[in-house]
């Protein structure tokens, strides 16, 4: 008897479902993981921009509440217990010259140092501003 004996064949994919199921889990944990760190490096992008807009806007109020003061009140220490920022300000005498030679009076350098700690970490700023401040009589 020559007859032939047909075994039936299992499906090759079927050893395969358990591999491509780890897989794709290992790709989208993966994926999942670097989206998380793009995240917070993003958080960390915006709190830095939110610190130096803060410094900044700080800076223009004390040199607007400064500018409009007599100059020996002009140096002087403000503190900003909100955000933990210390203004410290100085004023120095400038001479400058005009393009025609003549010299300008009564020009002051204001400085306002900003000094700051946010998370824990350090951070100076410094602004000058050519001020115009006539003598009074």
């Amino acid at each position: 008897m020559n007859a032939k004996f047909h075994r039936r064949q299992r499906p090759v994919s079927r050893g395969y479902i358990l591999f491509e199921l780890v897989l794709a889990l290992t790709i989208f944990a993966l994926a999942v993981l670097g989206l998380a760190k793009s995240l917070n490096q993003a958080l960390e992008t915006a709190n830095l921009l939110k610190r130096d807009q803060i410094i900044r806007i700080g800076m223009r109020n004390v040199f607007e509440e400064l500018r409009n003061k007599p100059l020996a009140k002009m140096s002087t220490t403000i503190s900003d217990t909100t955000y933990g920022i210390t203004y410290t300000t100085s004023t120095e005498a400038l001479s400058l010259k005009t393009t025609s030679g003549g010299i300008l009076s009564d020009m002051y350098k204001l400085t306002i140092h900003a000094t700051s700690s946010f998370d824990g970490v350090p951070q100076e700023d410094t602004l000058d501003v050519y001020v115009y401040k006539p003598a009074q009589p």
